[in-house]
């Protein structure tokens, strides 16, 4: 839509509610909205009661830089109906759930935004072959976890064959096969390590800000939220404040990613657990067992509390210290790519966050003629001179 200068610095008139709506559901108080769009508090609140107008130019800035919400959105009558957060993480708490910033509220609506475009993509789409594996919380989680390796087709002799450089990227690949989307996306570390959405096109979203090697644990962590049909944030901390029902479910995925990851028979054999006590473990020792199953350091440490073998308190202590590393080396690595005026190639930046699996429902849906293909671009977020670096990558 063009304006000219005069009909951008017109004030427009927007339903109060639609104002007080896009604010509240990004979680910015009114003191902050204005700061940021640099007006004072009062003339926000005049704008939120009905008594004065923003200019469009002020609208722009509301909508695209502050709000993150289509301009359209601001022209409706009654705000847009959202599935309340809370509904879709039933393992956090309602006060944890307000406390999300304002960041990790944005990256929860990106995914929601991918689901969606999921179920426009695949109208006509088989029932994904994750559907047939049942899981309940009456089951052995360990038990479930040998089925499921069974089911995705996923020898321990194959894993423990892969490089470490590459794990991450093969136990993506077995997931995404059996249909269960991955999205990879930058979000606060201290508010989640991953999360994943349920209803009729489950989702897992990982966080990039953890290591390769660390996000395998929060895969499988979601995935068992996926197989019980629950959704879920994964912060991996001790949590007292959930009811029975939801701590019975994240103690059982816990232990349904540590067995599925690291086999207790095959484990005990790797450590001779028959002679072993509780112990603090060395460093040396994690590392060497983490790359015998191509698994993070947490992943080992996690296992051996689980078999009485180490303490929850070691185990809390030393990812303290290795998450204030990763921290360290992510700081390093930016200012590495700041320095050089580098950044992620645009093709290696989509297959990262958006997966193959859901890029190939894209031009599979523009091959069919569901989708054009200058739309292509919208579902990518890229510009079209990358799509052939982008096939040829999903076709590794």
């Amino acid at each position: 839509m063009y304006f000219n200068f005069n009909m951008a610095t017109i004030p427009f008139k927007i339903s109060p509610s639609i104002l007080k709506w896009a604010r509240n559901s990004i979680g910015y108080s009114i003191e902050d909205t204005a700061h940021k769009l640099s007006i004072t508090p009062q003339r926000l609140e005049e704008w939120e009661k009905g008594l004065a107008s923003p200019t469009y130019n002020q609208l722009e800035n509301l909508a695209y830089k502050i709000y993150k919400r289509p301009i359209a959105t601001f022209f409706r009558k009654e705000p847009p109906t959202e599935k309340p957060i809370e509904k879709d993480f039933r393992n956090l708490s309602s006060s944890e759930i307000m406390h999300f910033s304002s960041e990790m509220i944005l990256v929860i609506r990106k995914a929601k935004h991918l689901q969606n475009q999921i179920k426009e993509l695949n109208l006509n789409l088989e029932e994904p072959d994750f559907r047939k594996f049942k899981v309940s919380i009456a089951d052995n989680p360990i038990l479930a976890s040998e089925r499921f390796r069974e089911f995705i087709g996923l020898p321990i002799e194959v894993q423990k064959k892969w490089n470490s450089s590459n794990a991450y990227d093969n136990f993506k690949k077995h997931i995404e096969k059996i249909g269960i989307y991955v999205f990879q996306i930058q979000m606060p570390f201290e508010e989640a390590r991953g999360f994943s959405l349920t209803d009729d096109v489950p989702i897992i979203v990982l966080n990039t800000e953890d290591a390769k090697n660390g996000r395998i644990f929060s895969l499988f962590h979601e995935v068992c939220h996926i197989l019980f049909n629950v959704g879920g944030v994964f912060r991996d901390r001790e949590t007292n404040n959930l009811n029975a029902e939801y701590k019975a479910i994240e103690d059982f995925c816990n232990l349904f990613a540590a067995s599925f990851l690291i086999p207790d028979k095959l484990f005990k054999i790797d450590i001779d657990y028959s002679h072993k006590k509780i112990q603090e473990w060395s460093e040396v020792d994690l590392i060497a067992l983490s790359k015998i199953y191509n698994v993070s350091k947490e992943a080992i440490l996690r296992k051996l509390v689980d078999l009485n073998l180490a303490s929850k308190n070691f185990y809390f202590t030393k990812k303290r210290i290795w998450n204030a590393e990763l921290a360290a080396h992510k700081e390093i690595q930016k200012q590495k790519n700041k320095d050089s005026g580098g950044g992620v190639p645009q093709d290696i930046k989509v297959v990262s966050e958006k997966g193959k699996l859901f890029i190939s429902n894209v031009l599979d849906s523009y091959e069919k003629g569901n989708i054009t293909y200058g739309q292509i671009s919208e579902f990518l977020e890229v510009k079209l001179d990358h799509l052939p670096q982008i096939i040829q990558r999903i076709n590794r």
